[in-house]
């Protein structure tokens, strides 16, 4: 047992964020009130002795030094929990940073391993477990000292009662433990369980059109109903072990407080302990049994709280599959020439890209076209180094771009995406993120093409976009997210099929934004839209990760298949959807 505890602690230690002088403050606070815990069944005992022996004298004294030692019990309870409040504050504010600075460091793969659900369920519940537990490491030493002193201070008087009360403890201990080790276990299937249910909620939420649409629900209420099975017969279990633990476990302690009444009994009749001694013996014996009971909860909170460590643990300990280290260069302005040099990407030994070639000039526009698994976004994955090439260089200014500084390189590319998220505030502040100036934001908004709209609105820039942006259309979003992304100011820009998303009346707006872009930034654009093609200043061809061919849109027509293809695909798509 004490090999677990100690592995719990340990694994504590290396998970939290604490501040050790709080948690030096809250032991000795926790050590100070346990003292005088101590200290009360014995000057209660004078007491009665004193009563006895009438001496009123000696009565009066101590009964003002236990009211003292009562008075300085609650103090020190009281500042015990005022440290553990100060620790655990400190933990929650810096676990949250921790977790966060993780989040911003995570791939794709992610997800795949800790869903949404259980991710949620432990930065809200078991962060708090785990800032809780400093308090519960200082009652679970200091209450082992507390029994200990205890039993001596009987022992002392008569070893007999120490060797019963002893055997009482062990019994007790064992017991509440066995019941304390089947609930935690069942506790832990019912969180599984929770993170099922706030996953799948999650989903039915955001997927929550589809579902009604494809009349879905049907069978979502079947597996909801799974859900709930497995919780509520995990959760029967649980209390099964928690009444054997607070109900017929007790039955211990009054079996062997009636064998120790009888004992007592017998040698007080037999003039062998004073009645002082009995009411320090039977105090002590009530206290002890209510401070194993206290040294279980709080290994018990252990227990649980290591869940919540592991739970931690499996987030903070996540590494990506690949690492992007950043460099150290910082350059005032770059002019945006960016060039690929042999460049390949392999994932699990799949090739993806293979060879790629070729240089952009400064305020050229370019778009990466092919069909769907062309490699199209994994070469933007490259320009926004979520990905490091398997071999070759990718060059900003004939610098690598892995030499540059993350705060460099993210100020100067940028990216729109063809599934943009917007947070759940006002239009202002979801502009806030990149650049306060107002002013600043109009312009962007007015290049965008979405500023007439938000001035449409009641609230205008203080109109709050609901989750996901669900009160404007997608276009609309769209828009508000490529403002976003022209206000980073940055000098390349990467729009990623942004007009997937677009209405017909907005995305006749596009052509005219990708000629105002080009004024100030080199445009790379995936799109499979042949008008947006055209615009482009040259265009690279990719076909199974390779590049087939790179040219002008006119002289491209004439050499590349993949690229007639794409013309007559979009053309056939756009009279599908006109009839």
């Amino acid at each position: 047992m004490l090999k677990e505890y100690y592995r719990y602690i340990r694994e504590y230690w290396q998970i939290a964020e604490l501040n050790r002088w709080y948690f030096a403050l809250n032991f000795i606070a926790c050590l100070l009130y346990k003292a005088f815990a101590v200290a009360l069944p014995f000057i209660a005992g004078v007491i009665v002795d004193a009563l006895t022996a009438k001496n009123s004298a000696e009565t009066y004294r101590f009964i003002i030094i236990y009211f003292v030692i009562y008075l300085c019990y609650r103090g020190a309870i009281y500042f015990s929990w005022r440290a553990y409040s100060w620790n655990a504050n400190y933990s929650y504010r810096h676990m949250h940073k921790k977790i966060f600075a993780k989040l911003t460091n995570i791939d794709d793969n992610f997800t795949r391993k800790i869903k949404k659900g259980r991710f949620m369920n432990t930065v809200n519940d078991d962060l708090i477990s785990v800032g809780d537990m400093s308090d519960e490491l200082s009652e679970l030493a200091t209450t082992l000292l507390q029994v200990a002193v205890v039993l001596i201070i009987v022992g002392i008087y008569n070893p007999l009662f120490a060797i019963l009360i002893v055997i009482s403890l062990i019994l007790y201990v064992a017991a509440r433990n066995y019941a304390d080790r089947k609930m935690n276990h069942y506790w832990y299937k019912t969180r599984k369980e929770e993170d099922e249910y706030s996953n799948f909620i999650s989903q039915v939420a955001t997927g929550l059109q589809e579902v009604k649409t494809f009349n879905m629900l049907p069978k979502l209420k079947r597996k909801l109903s799974a859900i709930n099975y497995r919780y509520n017969k995990h959760y029967e279990r649980q209390r099964h072990y928690v009444s054997l633990r607070d109900t017929d476990i007790d039955i211990l302690y009054y079996v062997f407080q009636v064998l120790l009444y009888i004992l007592l009994a017998v040698l007080f009749f037999g003039g062998q302990v004073e009645l002082g001694v009995v009411v320090m013996i039977v105090a002590y014996h009530e206290s002890i049994t209510s401070h194993a009971s206290d040294f279980i909860d709080a290994a018990k909170e252990i227990r649980l709280a290591n869940a919540s460590v592991k739970r931690l643990g499996d987030i903070l300990h996540y590494q990506p599959e690949e690492n992007y280290e950043f460099g150290r260069t910082s350059i005032e302005h770059l002019d945006g020439k960016i060039e690929f040099k042999k460049v390949s990407l392999k994932i699990k030994n799949k090739p993806i890209l293979s060879n790629l070639s070729f240089a952009i000039k400064p305020h050229e526009t370019v778009a990466i076209v092919g069909f769907p698994g062309a490699g199209k976004t994994m070469l933007i994955n490259l320009l926004l180094r979520l990905r490091r090439p398997t071999s070759g260089k990718i060059l900003l200014d004939d610098i690598e771009i892995g030499e540059f500084s993350k705060e460099i390189y993210t100020s100067s590319v940028a990216v729109a995406n063809q599934a943009p998220f917007i947070f759940n505030t006002t239009i202002r502040n979801n502009l806030d993120f990149v650049d306060t100036d107002i002013k600043a934001q109009i312009k962007a908004c007015k290049t965008a093409g979405v500023h007439d709209f938000i001035q449409t609105l009641p609230q205008g820039y203080n109109t709050v976009l609901r989750e996901n942006a669900a009160n404007v259309s997608g276009g609309q979003k769209q828009m508000i997210s490529i403002a976003r992304t022209i206000l980073t100011d940055a000098e390349i820009l990467l729009l990623d099929d942004i007009t997937t998303s677009l209405d017909p009346d907005t995305a006749t707006f596009i052509p005219q934004l990708i000629k105002n872009l080009k004024k100030d930034h080199t445009v790379i654009m995936v799109t499979r839209k042949p008008d947006l093609m055209a615009l482009a200043d040259k265009v690279i061809v990719l076909n199974r990760g390779k590049i087939e061919a790179i040219g002008t849109p006119r002289s491209l027509f004439d050499k590349s298949k993949t690229y007639r293809a794409l013309q007559f695909a979009s053309s056939d798509l756009g009279r599908r959807k006109g009839a």
